[in-house]
């Protein structure tokens, strides 16, 4: 498992846009889930870069879906209303991207790279609220069917 990066900003995203408490070993293993998503969506992207005779993975090479696109507008609509400095998750973003590394993205990537994080972070809290709405606090078998789920779709 990961240090814990950033846990109380991950902690202020989780009990803001999704009214969830979380405790670190939930948060643990929420960002390794976020890094093992976004580390399975620069694989494909990186695929795609090379089909276009690139090495460099730019935002249209990510496949994005339409619920992805979806979700990502929708924490950025979420967070511009809000305008709160603890949901700069720059810390869990750079640990993140060290997860990367290897990869070379582009500026397209990086203007988007703490959108797309938040969104994978977000990703796993919305599928275990739709598995179980009353939860307030996942458990780790919460965060595992989630993980399941999204090992399935992305």
């Amino acid at each position: 498992m990961t240090r814990i990066v950033g846990y109380s900003r991950l902690e202020a995203l989780y009990r803001t846009f999704l009214s969830m408490d979380l405790d670190k070993g939930r948060a643990e293993e929420i960002i390794d889930t976020a890094s093992k998503k976004l580390v399975d969506l620069f694989r494909a992207g990186l695929n795609r870069a090379y089909a276009r005779g690139s090495d460099v993975v730019e935002w249209i090479d990510l496949p994005i879906t339409l619920a992805l696109e979806e979700t990502i507008n929708w924490y950025r609509r979420e967070r511009e209303k809000l305008n709160d400095p603890r949901l700069d998750l720059k810390p869990i973003v750079d640990y993140l991207e060290a997860e990367i590394k290897g990869l070379v993205i582009g500026e397209s990537v990086r203007e988007n790279l703490q959108d797309l994080t938040a969104t994978m972070l977000l990703l796993l809290g919305r599928v275990v609220k739709l598995v179980d709405p009353k939860v307030r606090k996942p458990s780790k078998e919460d965060i595992k069917k989630a993980r399941q789920i999204l090992d399935l779709t992305i």
